[in-house]
């Protein structure tokens, strides 16, 4: 069941006219935010966000939780469906899930809290750090954007079978790296040629994470990523720690078929975090207000890295972008592994966030564009701009 966070609408508005109506935010009394942002999206954009999550779970397409905030006010939150479909496991607003490729942005920001220390150089080649790296001509840049050109660990550790043939056996990134080492599987591209998205990036850059930083991956997100964002149920999952998990949901296909462990569950960097809504949520607001990375290297981040796509989309430092879209520019990952499917949507000009984790895999993937429309008219002068002179408030 969703829930709607609603309070009475009180601006405090003497004497505050309809035809200026951005004076009635300048008032030198204290208004509360909170309520003014709240009331904005129960009268504008409430009905159509709560229709669009019932109407896709009552299809079999949205079985998981979801989270909307505005300025670091959460607006609404609903969890439908079920953590485990066996026991009948009623899923809540603090399960967990695996947020697969929406680990990503946070490997990187683990790589860009190490640059901004100085402790590595955007330009630097992956053997600096990791010895005996067989490709020459790649750069941390490189695997941060995709453009590395290397050829995908997911496939190569597991084709032929021998390279792997124990396939109950945990498969971790210096496994996938030794198996690189011995069989040097061809690149797909030159280094540096196009953007091609690959997991292999992302497991390198956690192996780089470690070997700088002298940590586990697994206890630096744990103290440097996820304790300074206040993601309090966060956690790396590398298939042997889960008892370290907090209120996992199962993942599921979607004939309700459970996803087995797969070994390259032992993988991480490129998926691995388990998290809640919340978890993002708190996530977003520590980036808004400049944490984890300062605001110069958020901008480096989102900044457009990559050739634009047709469908008007980039690639940042572990971020898909749209630039120029009509809410202005969005900042995103989307996610699938085993069942599970994640959308973390930032749109950053206008402060607005939506957070979507599922557990089954039915239905089509949700496209950012149109969870993005769930927000159109999300705005006090929009809302304040269709009122009729006699409901502004006074």
């Amino acid at each position: 069941m969703s829930r709607f966070l609603f309070l009475p609408f009180v601006f405090f508005l003497s004497s505050c006219g309809y035809t200026v109506p951005e004076a009635c935010f300048e008032d030198p009394e204290p208004v509360d935010s909170a309520e003014v942002y709240r009331t904005v999206f129960e009268r504008t954009v409430s009905q159509r966000v709560d229709t669009f999550f019932v109407h896709n779970h009552q299809r079999g397409h949205f079985n998981g939780t979801a989270l909307i905030a505005w300025k670091g006010v959460v607006l609404y939150e609903t969890a439908m469906g079920y953590a485990d479909l066996k026991s009948k496991e009623k899923l809540t607003l603090h399960h967990t899930f695996q947020l697969a490729s929406v680990s990503k942005p946070l490997t990187a920001l683990a790589v860009l809290q190490l640059y901004q220390k100085g402790d590595i150089a955007l330009n630097d080649p992956v053997e600096k750090h990791l010895q005996d790296f067989p490709y020459r001509g790649i750069t941390v840049e490189m695997l941060l954007t995709h453009r590395s050109g290397l050829n995908n660990y997911m496939y190569f550790c597991d084709n032929p079978d021998t390279l792997w043939p124990d396939k109950y056996k945990t498969m971790h990134n210096n496994d996938a790296f030794c198996i690189m080492q011995q069989i040097l599987p061809p690149p797909y591209y030159a280094p540096n040629t196009r953007h091609d998205y690959n997991n292999t990036n992302y497991i390198l850059l956690a192996s780089i994470v470690e070997k700088v930083s002298k940590m586990s991956f697994e206890d630096y997100m744990n103290e440097y990523v996820f304790k300074a964002a206040n993601m309090k149920t966060a956690r790396i999952y590398n298939r042997e720690n889960a008892d370290k998990l907090i209120r996992p949901a199962k993942g599921y296909n979607g004939q309700g078929v459970e996803h087995d462990d797969l070994y390259l569950n032992g993988c991480v960097g490129d998926k691995g975090v388990y998290a809640s809504i919340y978890d993002m949520f708190a996530l977003d607001s520590t980036l808004r207000a400049g944490g984890i990375i300062p605001p110069n290297i958020q901008e480096e981040a989102y900044a457009p890295h990559n050739e634009t796509k047709s469908n008007g989309q980039n690639y940042g430092y572990g971020w898909r972008l749209i630039e120029n879209s009509n809410n202005g520019k969005i900042v995103f990952h989307t996610g699938w592994w085993k069942g599970f499917r994640t959308y973390f949507v930032r749109l950053v000009d206008k402060e607005q966030l939506i957070v979507i984790l599922t557990n089954v895999k039915k239905g089509p993937f949700f496209q950012v564009e149109e969870l993005s429309s769930l927000l159109d008219g999300l705005s006090i002068e929009q809302y304040l701009a269709v009122m009729e002179p006699e409901e502004v408030p006074h």
